[in-house]
């Protein structure tokens, strides 16, 4: 069907409770760590994980699903 939209899995977020180097978060594997701090949002969009910054900015790093 032209024009219809893509079905999409919900996106998930998580808030982190202490200062964590990341690599990877769930299937998603960074292609660089990623230094995350208490209190700061995190989730997955597309092929980026998405960083949200305790100062309100959003950071985006590359990177794949491992499934």
């Amino acid at each position: 069907m032209v024009g219809a939209a893509e079905k999409r899995q919900p996106i998930h977020r998580e808030q982190a409770d202490r200062l964590t180097l990341i690599d990877r978060w769930r299937h998603f594997v960074l292609d660089q760590p990623v230094l995350v701090h208490p209190g700061e949002t995190i989730w997955v969009e597309d092929d980026h994980l998405l960083v949200q910054r305790n100062t309100g900015l959003v950071d985006a790093y590359p990177g794949f699903v491992n499934r």
